[in-house]
């Protein structure tokens, strides 16, 4: 390419510039603007779980998508019957989307990591914080 050809389609590129759409508006989900709230309702929500739930940790981020998420990290007592754990993971998992509600009141979709003490601390990353 000749620097005449190079000179013609920068001066044609500066004559009609590729038109861009923007809205001047970021979306923001709540649970990240207002984080101390967000953490608290998961703490509260958290508190009413019973045994054999050790501890939850929620984090916030991103999902694959790119989509606002909430991981929440739900540590399990050693012991706890492995028949139970399908229906205690659903009830634990449930009791906390429904109140929280972090897709509908946060923008956050939920995701959910259930472990056992003696599994995490075997686990070499430290709990979601």
């Amino acid at each position: 390419m000749d620097e005449t050809s190079f000179n013609d389609s920068s001066k044609r590129a500066l004559q009609n510039p590729v038109k861009t759409r923007d809205n001047g508006l970021a979306y923001i989900a709540r649970a990240f603007a207002q984080q101390p709230q967000f953490f608290a309702a998961v703490a509260n929500a958290a508190s009413g779980l019973p045994h054999p739930v050790v501890s939850v940790t929620p984090s916030l981020g991103t999902d694959w998508n790119g989509e606002s998420a909430v991981f929440v990290q739900i540590v399990l007592a050693d012991g706890t019957p492995r028949s139970q754990l399908l229906n205690l993971t659903k009830q634990f998992s449930q009791a906390i989307v429904r109140q929280v509600q972090p897709l509908e009141e946060w923008g956050v979709l939920p995701y959910f990591n259930f472990r056992t003490q003696s599994k995490q601390a075997r686990t070499k990353e430290p709990a979601w914080a």
